[in-house]
Parts: structure tokens; sequence; C-alpha cells
């Protein structure tokens, strides 16, 4: 199985390029936001991988 990488990004437009870009260059590519320990604050991301044949 391929690793999952996350790439942290705050701003929506900078989110939506990256993914551009990761899918125009053959990548699964999905946003997503998640709380990191206790914080009551979202951490926003990119995420990809590569699909195995």
């Amino acid at each position: 199985m391929n690793p999952r990488i996350k790439i942290d990004c705050a701003k929506a437009a900078d989110r939506d390029e990256l993914v551009r870009i990761l899918a125009a260059n053959g990548y699964t590519v999905r946003q997503g936001r998640e709380k990191r320990g206790k914080s009551s604050v979202y951490t926003y991301f990119v995420e990809y991988w590569r699909e195995t044949p």
C-alpha cells in the first residue's frame, strides 16, 4: 500500500491549487480538516497518494 502524505495548508485557495496540481500529476487527492491534540482549532490539509494498479 502506498503511503498517504498530508500537507497542512490554511488558505482554501492554496488547497484548491495543490489539489489541481497533484491530480494533474496522477495522484489521488482529498482535502480535509482535523483537530490535533487538545486544541479546539481545526487544521486544514491536503492528503495525496498514488493508487496501485
